[in-house]
């Protein structure tokens, strides 16, 4: 059995070859969309009247539109937005609230207006100061429904700005912000291969000071050979060296103690009178690399071994051996 339904190749019974008819369908049709929206907005600001929590149980107009045309939040918002700002409407205590932009909701009713035409226009009417009289507002307005009925969303933009250069030269006032200060901060990471990834966010005067260091440091080798390193090779060799550099300076700062780690093994307290009289224990014999003696004494000072100094709780709990892989060494300190 064969079906009867076969569409036909046009909706429209339009004959062919006619494009001014054409034309003219569409531009019909857009209208009456656009006199449709219109209508439903008008419905949601009675709506909103109304009250739409007594009427349907939602918190506010956009939710309630949201659910019962099925769309997305924010074109809910933008839609709702639209109609409270074309249609004049009441509030709760029963006093009337005009609208944003009367004209082009009076416009917008006869499907002339695109929807992104009337909100520029809105934008624009809403950004217009108090101070404006309600002429100049009639006035301006009326400009821009005019032209929207004619030109493009774009067209409307630029117009909008000449009436707000006009109407309002010193535009909205900007908060003028207190000054945030920032820290200094810097991160260093170990990757699984081995290598360290490093970021930070230094201050003026510490990354004017780094930079300082790295390019002279960072010049193409001056041996006469060609230098094949790319610069940010040339800059990674350069702070290298720089921190070379600071791990053979004299005045390399220790691990700081903490006191939180001494609390930890508290010991017993002793008489200063035993202390004093108890007998020193021999000392056992230096073991490993010591350090030379220094020149112009005798004496050979004790070696600087960071390796015996007690690191903060923090740092004891990440070089602990974990349950399971003690054969595996400590993880190296990062910032």
């Amino acid at each position: 059995m064969t079906s009867t339904n076969i569409p036909k190749a046009f909706p429209l019974n339009l004959p062919e070859g006619d494009a001014e008819l054409l034309l003219d369908e569409l531009q019909t049709r857009l209208r009456e969309g656009r006199r449709l929206v219109a209508e439903v907005g008008q419905i949601l600001a009675e709506i909103e009247s109304r009250g739409v929590r007594d009427l349907y149980g939602h918190n506010s107009i956009a939710v309630f539109y949201e659910h019962v045309a099925r769309v997305p939040r924010a074109e809910a918002q933008r839609v709702t937005g639209r109609a409270l700002a074309l249609n004049s409407r009441r509030a709760r205590d029963g006093t009337s609230i005009d609208p944003v932009a009367p004209l082009t909701g009076t416009a917008a009713t006869t499907g002339a207006l695109a929807e992104a035409s009337i909100d520029r226009i809105v934008t624009v009417m809403k950004r217009l100061p108090e101070h404006v009289t309600a002429s100049a507002r009639f006035e301006a307005e009326k400009g821009l429904v005019e032209l929207a009925r004619v030109a493009r969303p774009r067209d409307v933009t630029v117009a909008g700005t000449e009436v707000l250069a006009e109407l309002d030269p010193d535009g909205k006032p900007k908060d003028d912000p207190a000054p945030q200060s920032r820290r200094t901060e810097f991160w260093l990471r170990q990757k699984r291969t081995g290598r360290w990834d490093m970021r930070g966010d230094l201050d003026a005067e510490t990354g004017a000071r780094l930079n300082a260091l790295l390019v002279p440091r960072a010049y193409p080798a001056s041996d006469g050979e060609a230098d094949d390193r790319s610069p940010a090779e040339r800059r990674g060799d350069a702070f290298a060296e720089i921190v070379e550099l600071a791990e053979t300076g004299p005045d390399i700062p220790l691990p700081r103690k903490s006191s939180e780690h001494v609390a930890e093994q508290p010991q017993a307290a002793e008489p200063a009178e035993e202390l004093t009289n108890r007998p020193k224990p021999a000392q056992a014999p230096p073991q490993g690399h010591q350090s030379p003696p220094r020149s112009g004494g005798g004496v050979r000072e004790p070696s600087r071994n960071v390796t015996h100094i007690r690191p903060a709780r923090w740092w004891a709990r990440l070089s602990r051996p974990r349950a399971g892989n003690l054969a595996q060494p400590p993880k190296p300190l990062t910032a």
